[in-house]
């Protein structure tokens, strides 16, 4: 009988196993993430670009200011397929198609922005 349940509980390991590999070696389609940053000092605005191959959401993570209590408020513009609008931090956007994502930093001062962008697997 100590032997039929040990053979019982190998056997069940052993398809715990080989289900687990065969879900290990499955192919995943699972969403991405681009991060995009952005600068604007005394040299000028440096923008951040990233090629989308169709409809994305973005949102803008942080904007600051070197300068306190700027105003406007520093924040993240982005431009895309179907938007081009400011957004302030944990504000998000959509785009429409395939196209460019840019962001830009808007505010006073030596200015530093970051947007994720939000790729839906395929």
């Amino acid at each position: 009988m100590k032997r039929y349940l040990i053979f019982l509980l190998a056997l069940a390991v052993s398809a715990l196993a080989l289900a687990y590999r065969l879900e290990a070696q499955r192919p995943r389609n699972r969403a991405k993430v681009h991060s995009l940053q952005a600068t604007a000092d005394t040299s000028g605005v440096h923008p951040d670009k990233f090629d989308i191959t169709g409809p994305v959401t973005f949102t803008c993570l942080n904007a600051v200011s070197e300068t306190p209590n700027s105003r406007p408020e520093p924040s993240c513009h982005i431009t895309a397929p179907g938007f081009n609008k400011t957004l302030k931090k944990g504000e998000s956007g959509n785009a429409t198609g395939a196209g460019t994502v840019t962001l830009t930093c808007n505010g006073q001062g030596n200015l530093r922005c970051a947007a994720r962008v939000d790729i839906p697997s395929t």
